[in-house]
């Protein structure tokens, strides 16, 4: 089998491509519900880990000096204003990198859910909305919310400076590593790029599905038989009839754009959250962002991404469509934490209110005649995607 490496949420036609080619004239040997078209398309699944590429703007991306301060610094309260919360208050290990509450618990209360922040790094646009366009400008954004860390430049600067280790560090130009000079915006941007140096290192492992798909590589008759049955029908209407892998596809389950899903746009009385629509607005806006002056690398087409983005009213109310992987760990689910439980999702998409959706909402939306047993079918699927 070819080893096909993923570098944007779009290098899967070519390899789906690639597996129909790589499979139409082999014996594929499975002993499942499935025909060979739909092998096929389960290919298209894998292979993992995939790798991740460089974090876009940050010098620092890729280096292991860098990855170890930014593991430092992600549990650091000097870079919240009041010293109480780091990265690492909201982002909890054992929790999958989120926090399981409905909503994020900064200095106030945000108005959306925390996410995770395994595999991370393979990611276009981060946050809900989409507000940043890079890891590190991302890392950046709550250290200096008001309602997150409530930090800001010349505090959280001046603390860093009282760090000789990470200091001395951080006044290094990247992979050059001269001595230079920075403003305390450079440096705390300097740290916010390890932070995310070290965030693009975080990795999901292998799940049962993963152990599966290299069953079927390798025609592992017996390997394909301790995936579960009820797993396997779950799969089955996940690449069928219920249609979610036209937005969650890939290695990592997930095309990494922004849809409209029916969900309440209210976050209280008079009070809405416009999604997509206020992400366009700020990335455009953000002095952080990869067509500013912070960007290190410099790469034509990271600053295209960000300059040709266009702000449309069909932008409102539409969500990033998250991972999969591990969402077994971040409970409670959606951008507003409102869905409990795994089954509560995939309720909610089965019987889908198609009046909450725009006049040009999405069009693959649609209630699906799903019996309680498929219901739970996929439910057991959605736990195979969970690292054991």
């Amino acid at each position: 089998m070819r080893k096909l490496l993923y570098k944007s949420p779009y290098a899967f036609l070519l390899s789906f491509l690639l597996l129909q080619t790589s499979y139409a004239d082999n014996d594929t040997t499975h002993d499942s519900i499935f025909t060979d078209a739909e092998v096929r398309r389960i290919l298209s699944f894998g292979p993992w880990p995939s790798t991740i590429p460089a974090d876009p703007g940050n010098e620092f991306s890729g280096l292991s000096t860098a990855e170890k301060i930014g593991e430092k610094l992600f549990s650091d309260t000097d870079l919240s204003g009041d010293k109480t919360l780091s990265c690492a208050s909201c982002h909890q290990a054992k929790k999958g990198f989120s926090d399981k509450l409905p909503l994020a618990q900064g200095v106030q209360q945000h108005v959306r859910n925390t996410q995770g922040l395994l595999d991370v790094g393979m990611q276009r646009w981060f946050g809900w909305d989409g507000g940043t366009d890079s890891l590190w400008a991302a890392t950046l954004r709550p250290m200096l919310s008001d309602i997150e860390m409530a930090g800001d430049i010349s505090t959280i600067a001046t603390r860093l400076k009282e760090k000789p280790s990470i200091f001395n560090s951080l006044t290094q130009s990247g992979k050059h590593r001269n001595p230079i000079s920075l403003t305390d915006e450079e440096l705390v941007v300097g740290a916010a790029k390890t932070i995310a140096a070290y965030m693009r290192t975080l990795r999901s492992g292998t799940t049962d599905f993963d152990r599966y798909y290299q069953a079927l590589v390798n025609n592992d008759i017996n390997g394909q038989r301790k995936y579960s049955a009820a797993a396997k029908r779950g799969l089955k209407l996940f690449i069928g009839d219920a249609n979610c892998h036209v937005c969650h596809f890939g290695p990592n389950f997930s095309n990494g754009e922004f849809h409209d899903t029916g969900r309440p746009f209210f976050t209280s009385i008079g009070k809405v959250d416009p999604g997509r629509y206020s992400g366009i607005k700020r990335v455009r806006a953000d002095p952080y962002n990869l067509a500013g002056k912070f960007n290190r690398t410099v790469e034509a087409s990271e600053i295209r991404k960000t300059n040709s983005v266009k702000l449309v009213q069909d932008n409102f109310g539409q969500w990033r469509t998250p991972s999969l992987r591990n969402l077994s760990l971040t409970a409670p689910y959606m951008h507003d934490g409102s869905l409990n439980t795994l089954r509560e999702v995939v309720d909610a998409y089965a019987d889908i209110d198609m009046s909450r959706l725009h006049s040009k909402g999405e069009s693959i939306l649609r209630p699906l005649e799903l019996t309680n047993s498929q219901r739970n079918d996929l439910v057991q699927f959605l736990q195979s995607l969970t690292e054991q």
